[in-house]
């Protein structure tokens, strides 16, 4: 009936609750006006009874006084003269109290009317025949008698009329309040029996348009869950019910998007993602596993990892399985797992423990291809490391016995000769060099003997290094001690940070144009605050400038990278590693690195480095 009025939820329940009502209200009004109704009966009923009452008393002390008329002649008694003139008094207030009963009916009053008259006559004749009885006058008695006597006649003639009239009120009221009694118990059965029929209809009505759509709701949640197609759209009322659910489709289908997504990536994933119960054992595999480990998804599920593994690899990859579940965090662990085909296929696994799952997500990379080249690298490494360095320092001692003509005096070519093949054999040196170290950084197996070193004779020994090398460039090299204490300790390695100085000095000398001047400065640098205990650490800075081609902005960030160096042509080449060996051992000495701008435009550049002053 309402579903065509489009009610909300709100207006449900507004109607709900206020039909109830009204119908509860009407029902108390109508209760109360039949209540009042048999009230009024009763009243009326009361009012009767009394003036039968009142009447009934009139009559019974006219006949009172009468007698004691009577017994007052026959007795001479004083006392009966008394209860005379009582009676005659009460009958007076008597007839005051009927007339007020009856005034306010028309007819009962008209009725009161004639009798009062007749009463005030009654009362009179019986006075006059009362005086006459006293005096004895027996003619005049006997006349007062037969007048009195017709009086008295009519007055019980009108009160008779009176009290019947006010017996049959009396019934007819009785009759009225048994009908409104009964229509009360009516009421109240009707009332009872449409209350119920209402709430049957109510409850029809709200579990139809809002219980059973909510229920439908619920279901589609629990259709949802069980990744279940949904059911039919709701339909009715177009209320709050069926907003929500039109919104719950419309995630329903942004979540299904998203986990078809979600799905393909994982479907189509180059890395084997997979699950991991408490157990141990797989609990899903997406179609990576075909490629990589050559096994259909369905062929892994239930299997244990460990039976993919051989020898110790089982026991290792269980303790770090027991580590990520023990801490409920991440973590990663390498293995090899045994192809379906045989071979070993060497994996990287990154797993992640779920508490609410209970199982262990992770995702497998394969690192065989580098593991190879790691293993290529290593060689390459030990054959630069032993069979390369070897041969080119007896190469290089060779042409030291030479160049001291140790086999003899050698002409002028000769000994031209001579130095570009020492110069290129202690280029290569250098090289290989760079290449060992650097790969030492990166493996973490470059030693370091830790231990107070005095920049100041750091940066001598290395000015003293490269002087030679300045000479033939035909460069200058300063140094500017801004520092009165000579005694500028850090905490360091010296030879790994004469390293450091010479491969910038070397770098500033290469750059510099002939004639040119290389400036190496010592100073304070701004101090650092180390941690919020307000705890200050004052910094040394070493700086060498250079009046070279200087170092672009763009490429300031890079050129401490491997192999990497200054796009320009000028015909100055490099391994591209020193600088990056540089860095990497400032930074193992707690210190950082750069390269600015000269100030006012001034052309070249300015290379610097900090170190934390030792306390």
């Amino acid at each position: 009936m309402f579903s065509r009025f489009n009610l909300t939820l709100s207006r449900k329940a507004i109607i709900l609750v206020s039909v109830p009502l009204i119908f509860e209200l009407l029902f108390v009004a109508g209760l109360v006006t039949l209540l009042e109704q048999a009230e009024q009966e009763r009243a009326r009923e009361a009012h009767a009874r009394d003036v039968a009452t009142h009447a009934n008393s009139l009559l019974r002390l006219l006949l009172d006084a009468g007698i004691s008329s009577i017994l007052t002649y026959l007795t001479e008694s004083e006392s009966h003269h008394k209860r005379y003139r009582h009676l005659v008094d009460v009958f007076n207030s008597e007839a005051r109290q009927l007339k007020m009963l009856v005034s306010n009916n028309e007819h009962e009053s008209a009725i009161f009317d004639r009798l009062a008259v007749l009463n005030q006559v009654c009362i009179k004749e019986l006075n006059t025949t009362h005086d006459s009885m006293v005096s004895g006058d027996k003619v005049a008695l006997l006349k007062k008698w037969v007048s009195l006597q017709k009086t008295l006649n009519q007055i019980f003639q009108l009160a008779d009329q009176l009290v019947e009239e006010q017996q049959a009120v009396q019934l007819a009221k009785k009759e009225a309040q048994i009908q409104y009694r009964n229509g009360v118990k009516l009421l109240i059965f009707v009332a009872v029996i449409f209350n119920i029929l209402l709430a049957l209809a109510l409850v029809a009505y709200y579990n139809r348009g809002t219980t059973r759509r909510l229920k439908a709701l619920v279901d589609n949640t629990r259709q949802l869950a069980a990744n279940k197609p949904l059911n039919a759209p709701i339909k009715g009322d177009n209320d709050e019910i069926a907003e929500l659910d039109s919104t719950f489709r419309s995630m329903a289908l942004a979540l299904a998007e998203a986990l078809r997504k979600e799905r393909a990536v994982v479907e189509n994933a180059a890395d084997v993602i997979c699950s991991i119960d408490e157990q141990g054992r797989l609990a899903g595999v997406n179609n990576a596993a075909i490629k990589v480990w050559g096994y259909e998804p369905d062929q892994l599920i239930g299997l244990r990892l460990s039976q993919l593994l051989e020898g110790e690899q089982q026991q290792s990859t269980l303790a770090s399985i027991n580590t990520i579940v023990s801490t409920k965090g991440e973590g990663t662990f390498e293995n090899q797992i045994k192809h379906k085909d045989g071979k070993l296929v060497d994996m990287l696994w990154t797993g992640q423990w779920s508490e609410q799952e209970k199982a262990l997500f992770c995702v497998a990379h394969d690192i065989t291809e580098r593991k190879k080249i790691e293993s290529l690298k290593q060689d390459f490494i030990a054959m630069i490391s032993h069979d390369l360095r070897t041969p080119l320092t007896s190469v290089q001692g060779f042409l030291d016995l030479l160049e001291v003509e140790a086999y003899g005096p050698m002409s002028r070519a000769g000994k031209e000769s001579l130095e570009l093949a020492e110069m290129n054999i202690d280029r290569v040196v250098h090289l290989v060099n760079d290449i060992l170290d650097i790969e030492k950084l990166e493996s973490g197996m470059l030693t370091f003997q830790m231990e107070t070193v005095n920049l100041d004779a750091v940066i001598v020994r290395s000015i003293e290094s490269v002087t030679g090398f300045a000479k033939q460039q035909q460069v200058s090299i300063t140094y500017d001690r801004a520092l009165a204490d000579t005694h500028i300790e850090v905490m360091g390695d010296f030879e790994r940070l004469t390293q450091v100085v010479v491969n910038l000095l070397a770098n500033a000398v290469k750059f510099s144009e002939k004639n040119g001047l290389v400036q190496v400065v010592l100073k304070l640098a701004e101090d650092i605050k180390l941690a919020e205990e307000v705890e200050f650490s004052q910094q040394i800075q070493v700086e060498i400038i250079d009046g070279g081609r200087g170092v672009p902005k763009n490429q300031r960030a890079s050129i401490f990278e491997r192999f990497r160096q200054v796009e320009l042509s000028d015909g100055h080449e490099g391994s591209g590693l020193g600088l990056a060996i540089c860095r990497a051992l400032i930074e193992e000495h707690g210190g950082t690195i750069g390269v600015d701008d000269l100030e006012n435009g001034v052309k070249g550049s300015k290379f610097w480095f900090k170190l934390p002053r030792k306390k």
